[in-house]
């Protein structure tokens, strides 16, 4: 699994310097993409924030689990870590898909689509269905569950300003779905 694991974020940071290297050529900063201050009350909020919103995540993708029923995608257990090592490597493809996919999705294509249409719902609604496309190699029930939690990436982008507390939410999201114990 570790080759899997190295290749998806490759992939991630190559996708993620795409946007970066092309937002630069027009002026933005990666803090502009990312949003927020970087004082340590603020940083406090948005972990605050990120708290509880991962357990709503978390509570949305059990629900729709279960209206949808089981995925037979049977990729998706493979990919989960079965040893210490690769449990090390799984936290830092996690903290990579965190920083890169919010940075992508919700930082760059949310703006664009917002930019484009005039309108915040629909840039919502088209990147987490993007995002749910990128994910379609865990099959379609799981790509329907993750646009719905795309889209609550993107509303929380939206009503916070800034990525950190998104970023933080799916990092741990990811991190906690490799885990051998779960809470919930």
């Amino acid at each position: 699994m570790i080759g899997i694991y190295l290749t998806a974020m490759a992939l991630d940071w190559a996708l993620f310097f795409y946007v970066w290297v092309f937002v630069r050529k027009g002026g933005t900063r990666l803090r502009d993409l990312i949003g927020g201050s970087s004082s340590l009350k603020a940083i406090a909020l948005d972990v605050a924030i990120a708290v509880p919103f991962w357990i709503v995540w978390e509570l949305t993708a059990q629900a729709m689990h279960n209206l949808l029923g089981p995925s037979t995608a049977r990729t998706v257990d493979i990919l989960l870590p079965r040893s210490a090592l690769e449990l090390a490597v799984w936290i830092g493809v996690s903290l990579t898909a965190g920083f890169c996919e919010e940075a992508v999705f919700r930082g760059y294509l949310q703006k664009q689509f917002h930019a484009l249409t005039g309108n915040a719902a629909m840039a919502v609604l088209a990147q987490a269905v993007l995002f749910g496309i990128a994910h379609g190699y865990q099959g379609l029930k799981n790509v329907i569950v993750i646009t719905v939690l795309g889209l609550l990436y993107g509303l929380l982008a939206l009503g916070r300003g800034n990525l950190r507390p998104g970023m933080l939410a799916h990092a741990w999201s990811d991190v906690y779905g490799g885990l051998p114990i779960r809470f919930f």
